[in-house]
């Protein structure tokens, strides 16, 4: 009987075939992308460019119907300086980011889009604004509308602004044939901090950029009162560790929780660990001075960031609520080209751990890197 003997393909060239059909998908994708974007400005882009006229500008439309609630806390800088500037502003966010500008006192309103995944959010022709939201928007006759996002043009954004019909926009990165685009910005996302965006609209729009030196959370009293109450009952000095993130990749794992955890506690016996568990998936047992936020709001949270005297959290919005009150940050980024400078903490009192291994919750010894950052002489 005749035998057949099996031949392996080295593992080299498994890794170049998949490395090959990762690069294939990836242009195909972007492709069809970008046949959708010219569909949709063939369909919704204005026949000529307007004009952008500061003299009569006062109302302005900032649009973050998408996104997570880190970009909204950045955004707070650009809300103040137009405010503070003499320029009415409205704001079109998502139901789950609107909650960051509730109690913000310089936006005159708030508008909500549905929830959406970034994926349905870049490549369908309809959007995600409700039809009573835009006739809100069309009949508010905005000046300016501001879209700070920098990566990709969804593609019913063409329909979105057709619709709401401002006398300009301001955008970045979009296509020059964009007629809808008065001004796009090129931005270079890969070596430059997203708060330069800011500096971008400010320059155009002639305001004083003194007023984006820091990103302007608002925080109710009661709200403040509580988590104040809350610190002082348990006394000391406090730590605030998260590590949850928005991609699973980006966070860290109850293990090495843990180990931050025992490493702390032998360095800073005295010192209090409260743990944002929004998720409610921390199952470690907790150790004395270890507790877990017993607040449930996203303000409280903001509140306890604003009490800390440390942060320890990876690329996520608690990193940027630090850097609202400039909190000292121990903060942990997996390495990616387009997000470790951009959405870099940016501030002094801020250090960035760049995770070169894969994936953050991967890193053996985190515990060892994050204790080499801490400066003693703030827990002491």
């Amino acid at each position: 009987m005749m035998q057949h003997t099996a031949i392996e393909m080295p593992v080299g060239k498994f890794k170049k075939i998949r490395a090959l059909n990762r690069r294939r998908n990836y242009f195909i994708k972007k492709i069809r992308t970008l046949l959708r974007v010219y569909i949709a400005k063939m369909l919704w882009d204005s026949p000529a460019r307007s004009e952008l006229n500061l003299i009569s500008a006062r109302k302005v439309l900032l649009m973050r119907n998408e996104g997570a609630i880190g970009d909204v806390v950045v955004d707070s800088a650009l809300v103040k300086c137009l405010h503070e500037s003499g320029y009415i502003v409205d704001f079109l966010l998502t139901k789950s980011n609107s909650q960051v500008m509730r109690y913000n006192p310089r936006i005159r309103h708030i508008y909500e889009a549905e929830d959406v995944t970034s994926a349905c959010y870049l490549k369908k022709f309809t959007h995600n604004v409700p039809r009573s939201v835009i006739t809100e928007l069309a009949n508010n006759k905005y000046d300016i509308v501001i879209d700070p996002s920098l990566f990709d043009i969804p593609v019913h954004r063409l329909l979105l602004l057709k619709q709401i019909n401002a006398k300009a926009v301001l955008g970045f990165n979009k296509w020059p044939s964009i007629n809808h685009y008065t001004k796009s910005f090129d931005f270079d996302c890969a070596n430059w901090h997203v708060s330069k965006t800011f500096s971008c609209i400010a320059d155009c729009m002639q305001l004083d950029k003194k007023q984006l030196e820091t990103y302007d959370l608002h925080i109710p009293q009661d709200i403040y009162a509580e988590t104040q109450q809350f610190l002082t009952a348990i006394e000391g000095r406090n730590i605030i560790i998260n590590i949850f993130a928005g991609n699973e990749d980006r966070c860290l794992s109850q293990a090495q929780l843990a180990a931050i955890i025992e490493q702390l506690q032998i360095a800073y016996p005295a010192v209090n660990i409260i743990l944002l568990d929004h998720r409610k998936e921390i199952r470690l047992p907790l150790p004395d001075r270890v507790v877990i936020n017993p607040f449930k709001t996203l303000h409280h949270a903001m509140a306890l960031i604003a009490q800390a005297d440390l942060i320890i959290s990876p690329d996520t919005s608690i990193v940027h609520m630090a850097a609202a009150w400039q909190k000292p940050l121990i903060a942990i980024y997996k390495d990616v080209r387009l997000n470790n400078q951009l959405w870099a903490p940016g501030y002094e009192n801020a250090r960035q751990i760049i995770i070169k291994c894969g994936k953050v919750h991967q890193q053996q010894d985190i515990a060892s890197l994050i204790m080499a950052e801490i400066d003693p002489a703030r827990l002491s």
